[in-house]
């Protein structure tokens, strides 16, 4: 490692603030990403704020990406920051931006499936309406999509799942919750109100892995995909100040256990959080899916960065959500910019490399936001509020 770091005296260029074991190949200078996935010599970005939609990059040149074609939302108080494509088709989230109106008469949560064999021009397929403030973040496959939303009836997103395997119908085949969510159906609304609620579940075989945000981690069964149950939940004690963002089953066996990741998302506004470590990332055995436990807590130092981490936000918030043979975790930092962690000794993590970016023009500190490999071993890196680089790990 490169020991103490030091911010660059200006911004200007595209030269990375700080890295370790790191090749930088380019920077674009994209509005900022909430998401990104890439398929093939393709890259789709959600951007995080409206009125930037999704766009759709060729990136067959990686020092040289262009952006094909971009769909904005259809309405003006939505951001679609979350994509997803599988075989010829691109799924968007559409959801409530705050502050863009009054919530209450937001008309527009849902999820859209485009056609896009054309990716410069992407067609709608359908719009499928939830509720509320709309979807967040979802996971897809070939059949199904896998859908963090609000439900009328329920306090806080849910997972429901759809049938997508006829594209322009999507039906609806079970929901999941928590408990103290479907108020609809009885349930006493929970303290936390609807800070009790799904961020996102990821599926690995017949299990789903979800961050709960406020709620701690649960694992959900999905063999029969008309009946998810709850193998798991775990909530912390005491509890955590910043909530739990993304929860992914490792599909290999590290050590002779099954091996989970968390990573947790520290806010623009630290509130109990301040003085205290920032938000981890965290190992679990896996091993008896209805009993997680925890390894290991993974806090990066305020050193690690060159920017005044007190100040700005610093934090996990994403990482890539496939884990290779090779135990290496990617993970997105905000401020701390990209960490490569290794968990080959899952209950004792070592860093192997980080990539720190500039930030968007006017911005105080990066916001390292999401992060995809391609097939060729490059790392496509957001910003939450502007920039795309495009590094290679040296290993």
């Amino acid at each position: 490692m490169n020991g103490v770091l030091h911010a660059a005296e200006s911004d200007a260029g595209t030269a990375p603030r700080a890295s370790s074991n790191v090749r930088h190949l380019c920077r674009m200078e994209i509005a900022g990403g909430g998401q990104i996935v890439i398929d093939g010599n393709y890259a789709y970005v959600g951007h995080q704020h409206r009125p930037q939609g999704t766009s759709i990059l060729d990136i067959a040149d990686p020092r040289k990406p262009k952006i094909l074609s971009t769909v904005v939302p259809n309405h003006p108080w939505s951001h679609s920051h979350k994509v997803r494509s599988v075989s010829d088709l691109m799924v968007v989230n559409s959801e409530f931006e705050p502050g863009a109106g009054r919530r209450e008469e937001y008309p527009d949560g849902g999820f859209r499936i485009y056609d896009i064999k054309d990716r410069t021009h992407p067609k709608l397929v359908t719009f499928v309406k939830t509720h509320g403030k709309g979807v967040h973040r979802f996971d897809i496959d070939e059949n199904y999509a896998y859908i963090s939303t609000e439900m009328e009836g329920y306090v806080g997103n849910v997972l429901v799942i759809y049938d997508i395997r006829n594209p322009s119908q999507p039906v609806e085949v079970s929901r999941w919750s928590m408990e103290q969510q479907n108020v609809a159906g009885g349930d006493e609304p929970h303290p936390k109100r609807a800070e009790h609620r799904l961020h996102h579940a990821m599926r690995c075989g017949t299990e789903m892995y979800a961050g709960c945000w406020m709620s701690g981690i649960s694992i959900i069964d999905v063999s029969n995909i008309n009946k998810p149950r709850t193998l798991s939940r775990y909530e912390y004690d005491p509890p955590c100040t910043e909530p739990t963002h993304t929860f992914l089953k490792v599909p290999h066996r590290i050590g002779g256990k099954s091996i989970a990741v968390s990573t947790e998302e520290e806010r623009p506004r630290r509130g109990p959080d301040a003085g205290k470590p920032h938000a981890p990332l965290r190992t679990w055995d896996v091993t008896d899916p209805t009993k997680p436990k925890l390894l290991y807590s993974y806090y990066l130092p305020e050193s690690a960065t060159p920017y005044p981490a007190d100040k700005v936000r610093f934090g996990t918030h994403q990482l890539r959500e496939k884990v290779d043979k090779d135990n290496l975790l990617y993970v997105t930092w905000f401020a701390g910019g990209l960490r490569i962690i290794d968990i080959s000794d899952s209950a004792n993590p070592k860093e192997r490399g980080y990539f720190i970016p500039k930030p968007g023009d006017g911005v105080a500190a990066p916001l390292t936001n999401d992060v995809f490999k391609d097939d060729r071993g490059l790392l496509w890196v957001t910003d939450k509020e502007r920039g795309l680089d495009v590094i290679e790990y040296k290993n």
